[in-house]
């Protein structure tokens, strides 16, 4: 008999699941009956055996039986001749007593112990199951015992009966009896079925149904089986696994060895179900899984060759079966879309054909993009092409309708790609009106580069209508200059506007003037821009297009800025909000409020901005643009400025992923690098390990270059890891100035100022030697001091950058100290303008911060009453935020800073001895060797030692000793 199973990883996503039952089975101390559901491969045995494993380390009694699909050829009471057989194998005399004492169960304990069972002993069915119940009561009265009992659908007849026993009988002592089954496996005839109904009926029953996985569970495990794992690979399988835990391992196990197709094994797994059906009912099997994931009663019936009489008797056959489920729309869907994959992988060549023909021939009189997107489909695998094009494009259009931009861009991106590839089908338009279409819905959904890459592949093509030619200017530049890339293409919109602007005005012009205006607004080309805007305004005005005014109008509001008035500009933002709003131009007016939360910021007012950003995403939500650029920006700046300014809550709502979020790849990655400023302010232990995949788009995309780039930087610092540290900052100073030609930007403060204060604590510490970092940390101070030279004054930076020159101003006063000889007066009024500048900014939590540092300071300088008065301060604020490592880090502090006179910190000569060893960094054994002590002598030292000081650990020990002179 083999040992009971084991967990080779972390279960992912059962933990409420798995408390549930941990908490009735194991520690209640009381019985329990479970029934645990859940579609085969969906986790109901990983989740049992973390909890075999929680009830043996609690020292519960764990049985375990299993059933077996063997027919009719099953022996009665097979998974309690199995538990019996474990409990043998545990205890060989608690067998024999349990034989000795009722020789009815010597029927279900191996072999050897049946040896002085009379062969003539009454077979009572009612003593068999009572003799059971006696035993796992008597068991129970020295442990707990945990019986499971896996896979019941499967059960004979006689342990089904058994079981409906023990249910009922129930239990005096703490016996917890957990029976699984496959719920998909349950069709009406099923003779489990009518026994769960009885069951659940019971006093004392809890049923437990295992849902799916969700989406961000399944990356979580495909992550754990291979963290290489693509994220493109990951969502594919996600997709394809529907939340099942085995299918997703089966499709991973696929994709390494490069394919996607399922495997055999798979595949004739899932569709043994399938061949369980009649003749009819694998007919419309067949035909559905051309149909796709979910098909109506009146298309298959105009597919199915089948009467209606005999439909509806083949679809109840294959509801009863689990294979179809009734969705909530009335429409038939697989149970499984893999199960789905796999009978239409089973399909004959010709027979896909044909269906997708027939699918085509019902669907063409039919509207709607979901309608439209099938035909499309089903035609482009029929042959049709031309009729797959004319579906496309009006899939696209309908779906950009319904504010649906990401099937939008699809659809039309499915329609170019089509006549690629079939260059004698005839488009319904002109394949650049096309292309421009499809750029504004990739914009729409978010995906800015993928827009630029069309509209420029397409451009340099195009060899017509000059005016067509424009059209791809304007969609090429837009789409640059939201993608944020160095060189938008200026020159290109001058140029495209020479081919247009002789005659009378026409709508290509007024487009491009405003195209020209916001890239001329990247260029730094502020007069320019503001003459391109107003000519844009005017030609829109003229010709009666409300979007490009308010687009022109948005421009010159924020021209007004970077101009230097920044109140006007705040004042024609508001009122271009209100504009684009009564115009019903959602894009326009998220914009305009992103442009406003922007002002505000420039303003120092940063609640205003957060609070801007955030009716810009409810904004966003309520017209369905939660893709569009701003929409995003207002999401992932509203989430940033939350942090700034404490409100961590809201913070997390708007990093919540959306139901159906499928953002493009560097979209998502702005969002996660705001999750990573959001889990290292809270302390998350393994914040770091989003930097790899975040770490190739520094040169792409300057927001999670700036925010991941000091990330890192403070947490390679806390850690120690200042080699580490130090090498990020100079990757990210040598990314602005290759990438963006910026090696002085603002950003570079707060990198420095970080840098320092590392570098600082590790000499105060006595971890590394000053001067093996003078010359690095002038070097940085430096830098610091260049930023601010290359304003007119330090004004002119923000607040927020002037906050960060005051700490790094702090933190080399700090390295200058080095914790050495009494604190100067200048250093305390250093942190003192630090938490002010900070405080102004309304930065909660770089405020604690600084006053964490400046209480050390206090405390170093024996001001210990006001250090604890600060820590106070510091712990609450930290508490409010949920940032952990500011919580510990403040009661650290709390236990430094108490008075240390000679009656509170009384070291005997040897542990002032092992002190000044710990102080050069001896180990434990170099310490025993030196004093001629053992080493477990020495540990117990340096415990006593920690504990006198108020100190975590060895070096913080070593720190506070040269502070107090303790050595």
């Amino acid at each position: 008999m083999p040992p009971l199973p084991e967990s080779d990883r972390p279960l992912v996503g059962r933990t409420d699941e798995l408390a549930d039952l941990t908490t009735r089975a194991v520690e209640s101390g009381t019985p329990s009956l479970t029934l645990l559901g859940g579609d085969a491969g969906v986790g109901k045995t990983r989740l049992l055996t973390a909890l075999t494993g929680r009830a043996q380390d609690a020292g519960a009694r764990v049985l375990l039986g299993h059933c077996l699909d063997l027919g009719d050829s099953s022996a009665p009471y097979l998974p309690v001749a199995e538990m019996f057989a474990r409990l043998a194998q545990d205890d060989h005399q608690l067998a024999q007593r349990i034989v000795a004492d009722r020789p009815l169960l010597g029927s279900v304990l191996p072999e050897f112990y049946r040896r002085d069972v009379p062969a003539d002993l009454p077979r009572d069915r009612g003593s068999f199951f009572d003799a059971v119940h006696m035993v796992l009561e008597e068991l129970a009265e020295t442990t707990p015992v945990v019986a499971v009992i896996e896979d019941a659908h499967w059960a004979d007849r006689s342990t089904r009966e058994l079981l409906t026993f023990l249910f009922t009988r129930r239990f005096k002592g703490p016996v917890s009896l957990v029976v699984s089954y496959r719920s998909d496996d349950l069709h009406r005839r099923h003779p489990l079925r009518p026994k769960l109904a009885e069951w659940s009926r019971l006093p004392g029953m809890h049923r437990l149904m295992l849902d799916p996985l969700t989406d961000a569970e399944v990356r979580d495990l495909l992550h754990q089986l291979r963290p290489s794992t693509s994220t493109e690979d990951a969502t594919t399988i996600v997709e394809r696994a529907g939340g099942n835990p085995f299918f997703a391992e089966e499709l991973l196990a696929a994709s390494e060895i490069g394919g996607h197709r399922l495997s055999e094994e798979l595949a004739d797994l899932l569709l043994v179900r399938i061949d369980a059906l009649d003749d009819d009912a694998r007919s419309v099997v067949r035909a559905a899984s051309v149909a796709g994931r979910a098909v109506d009663h009146v298309l298959l019936a105009q597919v199915v060759a089948l009467s209606g009489r005999d439909l509806d008797r083949a679809l109840r056959a294959v509801v009863d079966s689990h294979v179809f489920e009734v969705t909530t729309t009335g429409k038939y869907a697989f149970r499984h879309a893999l199960l789905a994959e796999a009978v239409y992988d089973d399909l004959l060549p010709g027979e896909r054909v044909q269906l997708h023909w027939d699918f085509a021939d019902a669907l063409r009189e039919r509207t709607g993009a979901s309608a439209s997107a099938a035909l499309a489909r089903h035609a482009r695998a029929a042959g049709n092409h031309e009729l797959a094009v004319q579906a496309s494009v009006r899939a696209g259009d309908e779906a950009m309708a319904s504010a649906g931009p990401a099937d939008a861009a699809r659809h039309y991106e499915d329609a170019l790609s089509m006549l690629a590839e079939h260059p004698a089908v005839v488009p319904p338009e002109p394949a650049a009106a096309l292309v421009v279409k499809a750029s504004r819905a990739l914009v729409a959904a978010g995906n800015p580069h993928r827009a630029a890459d069309l509209a420029g592949e397409a451009y340099e093509r195009h060899t017509g209508d000059l005016r067509e030619r424009a059209e791809l200017v304007v969609a090429l530049v837009r789409a640059r200059v939201l993608a944020d890339v160095p060189d938008v293409g200026t020159p290109l919109v001058r140029e495209a506007i020479s081919w247009v602007e002789a005659g009378e005005p026409v709508p290509v012009l007024a487009a491009l003037y405003a195209v020209l205006a916001r890239a001329l607004i990247c260029d730094d080309e502020f007069d320019g821009a503001v003459l391109a805007a107003t000519e844009a305004a005017s030609l829109a005005r003229d010709l009666d297009l409300p979007g490009l005014v308010t687009d022109a109008l948005t421009s010159l509001a924020r021209l007004d800025d970077f101009t230097g008035d920044p109140a006007r500009a705040e004042e024609a933002l508001i009122d271009v909000v209100q504009r684009a709003r009564d115009a019903q131009d959602a894009s326009a007016e998220l914009r305009a409020l992103h442009q406003l939360a922007r002002v505000q910021a420039r303003l120092d007012r940063f609640r205003d901005a957060y609070f801007t950003h955030v009716r810009g995403y409810e904004r966003a939500r309520e017209t369905g643009h939660v893709t569009d650029p701003f929409g995003i920006e207002t999401r992932v700046f509203g989430a940033l400025y939350a942090l700034m300014v404490g409100e961590w809550d809201a913070a997390d709502r708007l990093l919540a992923a959306e139901k159906g979020d499928r953002l493009p790849p560097l979209v998502e990655a702005t969002a996660n690098a705001v999750r990573m400023v959001r889990d290292a302010g809270r302390g998350e232990p393994r914040v770091l390990d989003a930097l790899p995949a975040l770490r190739p788009l520094w040169q792409r995309d300057m927001f999670v270059c700036v925010h991941t780039s000091a990330v890192a930087v403070d947490v390679y610092g806390a850690n120690g890891d200042l080699d580490s540290m130090l090498q990020v900052y100079d990757d990210t100073v040598d990314t602005f100035t290759s990438v963006w030609c910026l090696p002085s930007f603002d950003a570079r403060i707060r990198l420095s100022a970080l840098a320092i204060g590392h570098i600082t604590t590790a000499v105060v510490q006595g971890r590394v030697k000053a001067r093996a970092y003078a010359e690095r940390v002038g070097a940085l101070a430096a830098a610091v001091e260049d930023v601010v030279a290359k304003r007119r004054t330090e004004d002119a930076l923000g607040l927020e950058s002037r906050a960060w020159v005051s700490r790094a101003r702090a933190e080399l006063a700090r390295f200058e100290w080095a914790g050495r000889g009494a604190v100067p007066d200048e250093l305390v009024t250093h942190w003192e303008d630090v938490v002010r500048v900070f405080d102004e900014a309304d930065h909660p939590f770089e405020v604690a911060v600084a006053r964490l540092r400046l209480a050390e300071v206090l405390a170093a300088a024996d001001r210990r009453p006001e250090a604890r008065a600060l820590l106070d301060q510091v712990r609450e604020t930290a508490e409010r935020l949920g940032a952990r490592g500011l919580v510990a880090a403040a009661a650290r502090g709390r236990r430094t800073s108490q008075p240390t006179d000679d009656a509170q910190v009384a070291l005997t000569p040897r542990e002032r001895e092992v002190l000044t060893l710990v102080a050069e960094g001896r180990t434990n054994g170099e310490i025993a060797t030196a004093l001629f002590i053992s080493a477990k002598t020495a540990s117990v030292h340096v415990s006593n030692i920690l504990a006198k000081v108020g100190a975590a650990t060895r070096t913080e020990a070593a720190a506070i000793a040269r502070r107090d002179a303790l050595i």
